[in-house]
This record gives structure tokens, C-alpha cells and sequence, in this order.
């Protein structure tokens, strides 16, 4: 027997969980048979504290397990589980040195066992992985691989899980394959503890790269990048922006029938919009991707037309665009009043035909949302109009007060509205405060017209007015309605005058 020094110190500040320890010894044995042959020609015994690995018909030179970076996978990395050529050496050391597990290995002619050895480095003592290696008159025609003492079958069944292949219970329908990828529905199978997962999505989904699985989502659906590259030996699992990553690169290779699968499991996600400028984790460019490839197909896009036909497009609007984002406002209440029946979906659509919310809306006079005061309401208006005109003469000098309408549908979200047209000069100042954008109408609910809403609708008033000044968020929005807060407040006699007019 010789006792061959792997000159890989004992305290190598290097720390693997018992998951990936076994993973990585399973690994070895996963790429020797390949993934189609996994059924076939792997298989394991554990009895009285010890699990045995092993491969049939494979044999392998130890000469592989004495250097960090000899791999025999080195010339054709995209086809295996593992290629950076430490992941037995490392493991090793995690399990003899922190799980307390001996490990042997059977192949061909010799078998080893892992074991330590004293090293003298600039006269300080030291301890290396080693290995006990023996050599054997009768060849094998298998590798077995020993760990004991050990009795942990379910952390065998989660590892063993963890690898792709086509008996994987965790696998459903197949709905498509090529030779570098594949996709496929979960099955009932639930994952077991422990299995590989995403911080913050946990879903039932799984991500398999490089034939491992390497995180999670919400969709019960399992997406496979075989030809993945590693670059980090030391991460567990993929975060958020990885698994969006992987999808994205699978979905850009699925056909147009493919496409139209997977898209109808992604439904949740059609109307999936980024929330940033640069948003890594959004399903948005997922869902364009796909309805891209289908767009291809004329027969294809005709059946998804057929099987979903009430989409509307609505497409992202940014709140500080107030025209376009007063639009989608009208426009969604449109939609309400009109009733169910349709789905709002995202602007990709577009490319299968399906046309854009505001459009249809303008098509069926649904921006015409408002109508013109009765008698009973005109006499409130002008009293609203003349107060505002007598607090704030000022704002008036260059501009014409907007006239005042009534928003037809009572159960809008809103008390009033208005739509903002940005100027391309700025009018004049309101107390230092820009006016850049004008107003075609100001709108009220009927309600705020009642005998008991007079205060109710002088502020809903003012708060519509102060859009000239800018959106919702804007710093000039701001500060248009405190100075007109403040005129107010400052007015009370006034208005208590006018309110006995209401």
C-alpha cells in the first residue's frame, strides 16, 4: 500500500454542507454513465452505516484524483454535471475532516481510501489530504465508491434528485427537448427538504443548469440548461436574476408550438411589467420572447388568437407622462363600466395582432367619460368658479379659468379629474411656481354637487387646478396646493360667506 500526499492542507479554509459533499461524490459517477444511461447503470446500497455508489462498466486511471484542475471531462465541458477537477479532492476533505465520514473508492485495479498525512513546511508541522492507495491482481469492470458511517437516506434521495434525468419523479409532461435544453410541467412529486432552491421564491418550479438542479421559482414547470457553464464552484443556488436568466436563454430556443405551451403556463405573467430601468428580475422580456416565436408562426398565432380572444394591450405609462397617464386612467375606467370580458395584457402582444387599450377606447367614445353639469349643478360650479376667482385673481390674469364637468360614472375611483397638456412656454408664475401645463376640463363627481359637499368639493377642485402646475409626484404639485392651502385658510371668513350661497 502507498500513501500518496495530495498536498492539500487539512485546515484548507474551504467549508461543504453534507448535501454538497454527497452531491459532488454523486456527480463523479453521474458524468461517467451520462445522464441517459443514469437509470440503467447507476445504482446504490445502503446497509449497516454504508452507502455505496456505484457505476457499471466504468474505470478510471486514480491518477485523476491526485491534482486540483485534472478533470476527464476538460474537452467537452458542456455535457457534464462537473468540470472543474477538484470537486472529488475537495469533497474529501469536507468529509473525512468536518462529517467524520471515511470514503473508499474501487476502480479497475487499485482502490484507495482518504486518509492524512504530516507535512514539514518551513520547519512548521502540518497535516494534508492523503490517500492510501492499493493496487489489485484482479481488474474490475465497475467504480464503487464507500461512505460510512452513514445513514442518512433521505439526504441520499434529495441528492439524487437534485441531478437531470428523464426518470426524475420531480419531472412531469415532457412539452419540449433539444439537445442542449428542455422543458418540462412539475410532477405531484413534492421536492423534499433541503432540495436546491432561491432565497425569496421557493416555488414549486425547478431550474436545472448544467444537468443540476440550481434554484426555484413560483410556476410548477422545470426549465433545463444542459450546456450551462459554471464560473462559481462555491454557490449553492441561483438567485432571482439567474433563474430569470436561464428561462429568458431557454425560451429564446422553443418553437412557435412550444411557445404557445409555455406561454399559456406563464399566464400570471402576461401582464408582467419592469418595475425599474434595469429590472433583472421581471418575466417581462420571458413573455416577449415567447410571444416573439409564436408571432412566427401564422398558424400558430392564429390558434392563440382563436383560444384567447379578448387581450387588450396596455402598455407600460410612466406616472410623470400625465397625457398618457391620464389616458390609461380614462381608458381603465372605461373598461370598468364597460364589464369583465377582457385582460389586460403587455405591450409585446401587439406583434399577435391584439390591439392597444386606448385605441379601443377612443374607437367606442370611451374617453368621452364626462358630460356637461345640469341646471341644478351649473349654479354650484359657479359658485365653486367665482370663490376660486376671488381667492386667487392672480393665478387668472393669462390664463381662462377651465371650464367644469361631471364625471359620468359615479363609482370612479376618483372625486374629480382632469387631463394636463404640457405647454411649451411657461404661461407665467403663480407665486413663483411655474404654470407648465394647461387644462381642457376639470371634472367633479355629482356627488361633491349635494347640499352637504360644499368643502368636499372646493378641495377636490383645487386639487385638479394644482395639476397645472404638474403630476401627482411633482415638487411644483407640491407646493402649488400648500400655497393654495394657505390662501384658504387664511380666507375663512370668505368662504363661510360663499358656502351659505352653496
Amino acid at each position: 500500500m502507498e500513501l500518496i500526499s495530495l498536498n492539500l492542507i487539512y485546515d484548507y479554509p474551504v467549508r461543504w454542507t453534507k448535501f454538497k459533499v454527497l452531491r459532488d461524490f454523486v456527480q463523479n459517477f453521474y458524468d461517467a454513465v451520462k445522464w441517459c444511461e443514469w437509470k440503467e447503470r447507476f445504482s446504490y446500497t445502503l446497509s449497516d452505516g454504508v452507502l455505496q455508489l456505484k457505476a457499471r462498466d466504468v474505470g478510471f486511471s486514480y491518477d485523476w484524483l491526485l491534482h486540483i484542475g485534472a478533470s476527464t471531462k476538460r474537452e467537452d465541458t458542456g455535457s457534464y454535471a462537473g468540470y472543474f477537477g477538484e470537486g472529488f479532492k475537495i469533497a474529501s476533505l469536507c468529509a473525512v475532516r468536518d462529517h467524520n465520514w471515511n470514503v473508499e473508492i474501487f476502480s479497475r485495479d487499485w482502490q484507495l481510501s482518504v486518509a492524512t498525512t504530516d507535512l514539514i513546511v518551513d520547519e512548521r508541522s502540518l497535516k494534508s489530504l492523503a490517500y492510501n492507495v492499493q493496487r489489485n491482481r484482479k481488474k474490475r469492470t465497475d467504480t464503487v465508491l464507500s461512505i460510512f458511517p452513514f445513514n442518512d437516506i433521505s439526504l441520499l434521495h434529495t441528492v439524487l434528485l437534485s441531478f437531470y434525468y428523464p426518470e426524475n419523479p420531480l419531472l412531469g409532461e415532457k412539452i419540449w427537448e433539444s439537445s442542449g435544453s428542455a422543458i418540462f410541467f412539475r410532477s405531484t412529486t413534492e421536492k423534499p427538504d433541503g432540495y436546491p432552491s432561491t432565497y425569496g421564491d421557493r416555488g414549486q418550479g425547478i431550474i436545472f443548469a448544467g444537468y443540476q438542479a440550481q434554484g426555484s421559482f413560483q410556476h410548477p414547470m422545470v426549465f433545463c440548461l444542459h450546456d450551462y457553464q459554471h464560473d462559481d464552484r462555491e454557490r449553492g443556488s441561483f438567485y432571482r436574476m439567474d433563474v430569470i436568466k436561464i428561462i429568458q436563454m431557454v425560451s429564446s430556443r422553443l418553437s412557435p408550438d412550444a411557445s404557445t405551451v409555455v406561454l399559456h403556463a406563464l399566464k400570471r405573467r402576461w401582464y408582467e411589467q419592469p418595475k425599474r430601468k434595469y429590472d433583472f428580475e421581471s418575466w417581462h422580456g420571458i413573455i416577449k420572447t415567447l410571444i416573439r416565436n409564436i408571432a412566427g408562426s401564422a398558424e400558430q398565432t392564429a390558434a392563440w388568437r382563436e383560444a384567447n380572444p379578448n387581450l387588450l394591450v396596455a402598455r407600460q405609462v410612466k406616472r410623470n407622462d400625465l397625457s398618457r397617464y391620464n389616458s390609461r386612467r380614462q381608458a381603465l375606467d372605461w373598461l370598468k363600466i364597460l364589464g369583465g370580458g377582457f385582460r389586460l395584457v403587455q405591450g409585446a402582444f401587439v406583434e399577435l395582432g391584439y390591439p392597444v387599450l386606448e385605441d379601443v377606447c377612443e374607437k367606442n367614445g370611451g374617453f368621452s367619460i364626462t358630460c356637461e353639469p345640469n341646471v341644478s349643478e351649473k349654479k354650484r360650479i359657479a359658485i365653486i368658479e367665482q370663490l376660486v376667482q376671488n381667492l386667487i385673481p392672480a393665478l387668472f390674469t393669462k390664463i381662462e379659468m377651465p371650464p367644469c364637468k361631471i364625471i359620468k360614472n359615479e363609482r370612479a375611483s376618483w372625486q374629480g379629474m382632469t387631463t394636463c397638456i404640457p405647454l411649451n412656454d411657461c404661461l407665467h408664475d403663480f407665486y413663483g411656481i411655474p404654470i407648465r401645463y394647461q387644462l381642457p376640463y376639470i371634472a367633479l363627481k355629482k356627488s361633491l354637487l349635494q347640499a352637504d359637499a360644499f368643502g368636499e368639493a372646493l378641495s377636490t377642485y383645487f386639487h385638479e387646478l394644482a395639476h397645472m402646475f404638474g403630476g401627482h409626484r411633482s415638487v411644483y404639485f407640491s407646493r402649488a396646493l400648500s400655497t393654495l392651502m394657505e390662501i384658504t385658510l387664511s380666507n375663512a371668513g370668505l368662504i363661510a360667506e360663499w358656502q351659505k350661497k352653496w
